[in-house]
């Protein structure tokens, strides 16, 4: 009896609906206390994106992100609910929305990986050439000579 009413007592809103023996079952109560804060992470997260959407002080990029990230969460959320309902979400129409958003957020990330990668900076690169090239080239018969090498050879030919 001490261990029905710990299982009722640890808060799990879904206990009373359980039968005895699952209740009893720490495996399950563990599984469902794993699930509890899933989900309350999950609104956690909701409240606080909801919160930044009304706050219309996001750029485009950041907006965008958002709105993503709202739109897979929802249809995870109606996922989970689906699979938890026992039908076969692999048909349903919710599965396009998964995919779709997360190619999104995937094509998302690849853009910003880009944009951070780093770049060339052009003058300082033209200024490392101009300094490396102190040596200039000449083309001696199909040959790319230095100058004083061509200079040198011009001298010994004989007149």
């Amino acid at each position: 009896m001490a261990q029905e009413n710990q299982a009722v007592d640890n808060g799990l809103p879904c206990n009373a609906y359980l039968d005895t023996s699952l209740r009893e079952d720490e495996n399950m109560q563990h599984i469902l206390k794993t699930f509890y804060s899933s989900i309350e992470l999950l609104e956690a997260d909701t409240e606080k994106a909801l919160a930044l959407q009304a706050e219309r002080t996001l750029n485009t990029n950041e907006q965008i992100k958002l709105d993503s990230y709202l739109v897979y969460l929802n249809s995870t959320l109606f996922f989970i609910y689906l699979k938890l309902q026992g039908e076969d979400a692999s048909n349903h129409a919710v599965m396009h929305d998964l995919r779709r958003t997360r190619d999104l957020l995937a094509r998302d990330k690849k853009i910003n990986d880009a944009l951070a990668a780093p770049r060339l900076d052009m003058p300082a690169a033209k200024r490392f050439i101009a300094a490396g090239t102190h040596t200039r080239f000449v083309d001696m018969n199909g040959v790319m000579v230095s100058e004083k090498q061509y200079n040198k050879s011009k001298q010994e030919t004989p007149k």
